[in-house]
């Protein structure tokens, strides 16, 4: 028996949110834990700070980020995946998988 191969609006959506610009890197410096703006940033070098908040704000938006406010003298404000964020980790460890199989540099 064929399985059914027609993109349905959720996978749609779900494409959409997670091939954006920078989500995948984003959701993968994630996987590790509660991060910092700046930790965040300094492990995707090549993204500009406007990019990142836009990106970070819309995961927020979709529920795949938290953001967490401390308030504290200066205030701490720290993003770490939400339960449907870190249920990610498959699709980005098998992406992962696939990088290191074809997609090397110069390849």
């Amino acid at each position: 028996m064929e399985e059914d191969r027609t993109v349905c609006e959720s996978f749609q959506r779900a494409a959409q949110l997670v091939g954006q610009r920078w989500v995948p890197q984003i959701v993968w410096v994630l996987l590790d834990g509660r991060r910092r703006y700046s930790a965040v940033r300094d492990a995707i070098p090549e993204i500009s700070d406007t990019l990142l908040s836009e990106r970070l704000r819309e995961l927020e938006e979709a529920g795949v980020v938290t953001r967490t406010v401390t308030p504290s003298t200066p205030v701490l404000i720290e993003y770490s995946l939400s339960e449907r964020g870190r249920e990610l980790a498959v699709v980005m460890d098998g992406l992962s998988t696939w990088a290191e199989r074809w997609a090397a540099v110069g390849a």
